[in-house]
């Protein structure tokens, strides 16, 4: 019997190949659906990295109608300045940032500086009680275990060992007591089937998964939305009710 363990599927990298509207349609078919938007200093507007226009138009669509679930998945100089005590990320998306349910931060299994003390302070002031993702990627997992143990954080850990290459595992981690985490790395519509079996094995409780690179075309220039539509119909089975 298939195991209704999963919460959320993330689907990670939309773009300025598509338009934002196209988002809401596919949450319709799909509420479970959470969009994973990249965003990089360096990158805005890039494959994977949509621009500040395409941001802007996202959000005003999402205040129009806020039954769309996002992500912000932070990456680098942003990140190595919020894991020393610098909010620059949060300064410049500050009048955009609501429309993210959840943050993550994108170590790519660089091991990052770290001012927990600094990054605690920043993070109870700007995200106001939404989670951050944690990558558990084999070099940051203590970033993870240090914001545990801070009061008015929710830190969750993604296992994901990719580093955006989208290579499966040769085997899942398996799920901190306790604890809601994610999986990622290398699913795709053509393995997720099969992977979600070998995830469940490891898992007692609620998870989400994410999935970035196999769900763009085979050039990586587009977004591709009949991947992303067949990765969420597989994975609808899997997703719990409640």
């Amino acid at each position: 019997m298939t195991k209704r363990i999963v919460r959320t599927v993330t689907v990670t990298g939309a773009d300025d190949s598509i338009r934002p509207e196209e988002l809401f349609l596919i949450a319709e078919r799909y509420p479970f659906a959470e969009f994973g938007i990249l965003l990089s200093r360096n990158h805005g507007g890039n494959r994977r990295f949509p621009s500040r226009i395409w941001l802007e138009e996202l959000f005003a669509l999402w205040k129009e109608d806020q039954q769309l679930t996002l992500s912000a998945h932070i990456c680098g100089q942003w990140v190595r300045e919020l894991c020393t005590g610098n909010p620059s990320f949060f300064q410049e998306f500050m009048d955009i940032s609501d429309m993210f349910s959840r943050f993550q931060l994108n170590f790519h299994a660089e091991k990052h500086s770290l001012d927990i003390k600094e990054l605690s302070f920043i993070l109870k002031h700007a995200l106001m009680n939404r989670p951050v993702i944690l990558q558990m990627d084999g070099e940051n997992e203590r970033v993870f275990y240090a914001l545990k143990t801070v009061k008015g954080i929710t830190p969750l850990p993604l296992f994901d060992k990719s580093s955006g290459a989208g290579i499966v595992p040769n085997e899942w981690p398996v799920q901190i007591p306790n604890q809601y985490c994610g999986y990622a790395g290398g699913l795709s519509p053509d393995n997720l089937a099969d992977e979600m079996e070998k995830i469940s094995a490891v898992t007692h409780d609620h998870i989400w998964i994410d999935a970035e690179t196999l769900l763009r075309s085979n050039n990586d220039s587009r977004f591709d939305l009949t991947k992303v539509t067949e990765f969420l119909k597989i994975a609808e089975p899997w997703v719990t009710s409640t």
